[in-house]
């Protein structure tokens, strides 16, 4: 309303100096010049004001933060004048702030309000009282964001920060798009530069793109990052923009630290976020007293989602083991709200065609998982041919620890998570893989994934027979014999053998043992190969089972390969591990 009264006054002055002069106009043009030189006045005084006391509460804070000492930073990464660490959570727990710090803010938040009432287009008020707000985890912050009068594409900023730090990713989603479709070009450049969260080799090609081809990228790279398909929106986004709006919230006004705004504290909020507590380490000296160690913490455990090489063109090639959550020193992180830890599941997923869908099989076993064993939890499968399409998926509100997901999903490339959450936010833990189209051409031979079953030495008939029998995961106690199913697609003519064969291989032997195998010190383990034929003309879709005994190989990870056909043999493989 102060901006739009201002445009009228404006619009009456000059209508009264196009006009013909009257006795009565000079005096009146007088009056209006007046009036907005004492409104641009009082609007200065405010805002003034407003900066005075964000600053003092700063500096009140600093001073009543309270006082722990971390011990020497590990693996420090020095970036300008800060180092950066993580050390371990299970040695300290941070202090929350005191009493004394929340009045302090809920007073600094009162005067904002007051400030945003007389000054209700201020970008920079409105920024502070929801930076503000959110910081102290105030629920009213989306409420106020929603009441933002300042310029429109910064309200819509401030609401995805508001909705982020609630919990509401796909709104913060929402919000955040709104803001950048009518933010200036510059800003909306700077708001989905990627650069400072990828990793060497694809930071090097990222930074040669234009915006345009930056923001084709970013659509797949955020994709492959989202944390867990299973939430609504995309947290791992909505972080970043919220870490990007931090930037520009604190870029121009007084920090905790004490310190000048620099590239340096923008470059580890990008990275890692903005601290969520803040703690003091008084002066070591003895002999003056010089100002105390401000030490931010931000929200841990964090984890790496981004892929550590460029998202390839073919789904196929991103695989589970591409994903290094854990990577340290890590390039980024970040801390879901939503769970206390975060851990790879180890699941068997497996494809079959009909007709112009997929079918996809995942089963898992926790009942022996210190996190998942013991609390209830909710399990999703969910497939995506792309980020612009809706997921095929299947999402269990509350999952036995033993269990088997199915979902049916177009028939071309896919990529496949199964996720599992906490109900208490104690964990979180995925699965993910890409895989490309299984053909289906009547004139040839293709062939499923494998999947292993339990229940031997009775083997399915069939794929109905053999999902709920689906063993969980890919790890197998050494002791006991497993049934392994498939499908073949397709025939060859009627005259024609189908030579078919299973070879079971080692892989991932350790560089000590292939030592040891090379000083005849270890045994060394031949392949073992299982090889046979049949009718070529056996049908479109025929199942297929053999019973394995894996007593018969030594423990370790071992690839099972299946080969059918001569010449351009269809081929499927998993890898298991032996116990």
């Amino acid at each position: 309303m102060g901006s739009r009264a201002h445009s009228s006054l404006l619009a009456a002055a000059l209508a009264l100096t196009l006009s013909a002069p009257t006795s009565s106009a000079q005096p009146q043009l007088l009056n209006a010049s007046a009036r907005n030189t004492q409104l641009r006045a009082d609007s200065a005084e405010i805002s003034k004001r407003a900066r005075a006391l964000q600053a003092s509460f700063e500096r009140r804070r600093r001073q009543m933060l309270p006082r722990f000492y971390i011990g020497t930073a590990d693996h420090c990464l020095v970036v300008g004048r800060f180092c950066e660490w993580h050390p371990n959570l299970t040695d300290y727990v941070i202090p929350d702030e005191g009493k004394n710090i929340i009045r302090a803010r809920a007073e600094l938040l009162r005067e904002l309000e007051k400030a945003s009432i007389e000054l209700p287009g201020d970008d920079w008020i409105m920024g502070q009282r929801i930076r503000y707000l959110t910081e102290g985890h105030d629920t009213s912050a989306v409420y106020v964001a929603r009441l933002c009068r300042a310029t429109r594409w910064w309200c819509d900023a401030l609401l995805g920060l508001a909705l982020h730090v609630g919990g509401n990713y796909a709104g913060s989603d929402s919000a955040y798009t709104a803001a950048l479709d009518a933010a200036p070009s510059t800003v909306r450049c700077h708001w989905l530069n990627l650069s400072p969260l990828l990793d060497d080799d694809i930071r090097d090609t990222y930074k040669k793109m234009t915006c345009g081809q930056r923001e084709a990228a970013d659509a797949r790279i955020w994709w492959v990052a989202d944390p867990l398909f299973m939430t609504p929106g995309n947290e791992r986004r909505t972080e970043h923009f919220s870490r990007v709006l931090h930037t520009t919230l604190e870029r121009d006004a007084a920090n905790t630290y004490g310190s000048t705004w620099g590239g340096d504290l923008a470059e580890l909020i990008l990275r890692f976020g903005w601290a969520e507590k803040w703690t003091q380490e008084p002066s070591q000296s003895m002999y003056y007293q010089s100002p105390p160690s401000i030490t931010g913490h931000e929200r841990e455990p964090g984890y790496h989602f981004f892929l550590t090489q460029q998202p390839p063109d073919s789904l196929a090639l991103i695989v589970d083991s591409v994903f290094d959550i854990y990577q340290f020193p890590p390039r980024e992180m970040y801390a879901p709200v939503y769970t206390r830890a975060f851990v790879r599941l180890d699941a068997q997923v497996a494809r079959f065609r009909r007709g112009d869908s997929t079918r996809v099989v995942a089963s898992y076993d926790v009942s022996t998982d210190t996190i998942f064993g013991k609390r209830k939890f909710a399990a999703a499968l969910i497939a995506m041919g792309d980020p612009g399409t809706t997921p095929s998926s299947t999402l269990l509100p509350e999952s036995p620890t033993k269990n088997v997901l199915t979902v049916s999903t177009p028939w071309k490339e896919q990529l496949i998570g199964v996720e599992l959450l906490a109900k208490d936010s104690a964990g979180a833990a995925r699965w993910r893989s890409g895989f490309a189209e299984i053909p289906l051409d009547s004139a040839t031979i293709s062939v499923s994934d494998l999947l292993f079953v339990d229940g031997a030495p009775s083997l399915p008939g069939d794929l109905n027979e053999a999902i709920p029998r689906a063993h969980g995961g890919t790890t197998f106690s050494h002791d006991r014999k497993i049934g392994l199913f498939w499908e073949l697609y397709g025939k060859t003519p009627l005259d024609s053998a189908l030579p078919i064969s299973l070879t079971i291989t080692p892989v991932d032997v350790s560089l000590l043992k292939r030592a040891f195998r090379a000083l005849r010190i270890a045994p060394r383990f031949s392949p073992l190969s299982i090889r046979w034929q049949e009718n070529g003309a056996a049908g479109v879709l025929s199942a297929r089972s053999v019973l394995l005994d894996l007593s018969l190989v030594p423990p370790g990870k071992y690839a099972v390969k299946l080969e059918v056909g001569n010449s351009l043999a269809a081929t499927a493989t998993r890898v298991i591990e032996v116990k």
